[in-house]
């Protein structure tokens, strides 16, 4: 995929006109979708945004993203998905998006479903992925919006497939800047995942 296809050069929040950082974002960008892979597939790939607390901060907000990770990972994965998270191999990334103007803290995340050993309908998929979600301690369930889901098919197939995909990763990578990589995270130590409680 070719980010310049993708680029936004200008975003609004409000009326406030949001500095965009071109090379940054495109770092990013393709960090991320070397991450996910390359949407020469079918699989479907789903696209997360979680209002955390008011209260929250990047610790926070990296323990909720931490934790939404590897509680989907374990759910679509099972025993797989444990492998996984401690190969780094996983399908999933996420971005922290936080200081925006009139904007609290929030997650926004992109997982994609391939290689399922059970198949999932898109209701089930949306019920499962938004019941994880708000059953982390970190998002404020209060909000009306504070799990939203969305299921798009990661392919290039046609151009309007791709301009899916490609809009959804430049979406996450936007906040990029020399001092700030949204993508970042401080994975889980082993004595932290064991504090997450995940049903099965």
């Amino acid at each position: 995929m070719n980010f310049n296809k993708y680029v936004k050069h200008e975003r609004y929040y409000g009326n406030h006109l949001y500095s965009y950082h071109h090379k940054e974002v495109e770092k990013r960008f393709y960090e991320a979708l070397e991450k996910l892979g390359e949407p020469t597939g079918t699989d479907d790939a789903v696209f997360i945004t979680l209002r955390l607390k008011s209260k929250s901060d990047w610790i926070i907000a990296n323990n909720a993203a931490n934790a939404l990770e590897y509680k989907l990972c374990k759910y679509f994965w099972r025993k797989k998905g444990k492998k996984m998270l401690i190969s780094g191999t996983a399908p999933f990334v996420s971005s922290i998006e936080h200081n925006l103007i009139r904007i609290k803290d929030h997650i926004h995340a992109i997982i994609r479903l391939k290689d399922l050993k059970q198949d999932f309908t898109h209701q089930e998929i949306e019920e499962n992925i938004t019941k994880i979600a708000l059953s982390l301690e970190e998002v404020n369930t209060n909000s009306p919006d504070a799990c939203e889901v969305r299921i798009f098919p990661f392919c290039d197939t046609t151009e309007e497939q791709a301009k899916e995909v490609g809009n959804s990763i430049e979406y996450i990578c936007k906040t990029s800047s020399k001092h700030h990589n949204p993508l970042f995270k401080k994975p889980y130590s082993k004595e932290r995942r064991k504090l997450i409680k995940t049903q099965l």
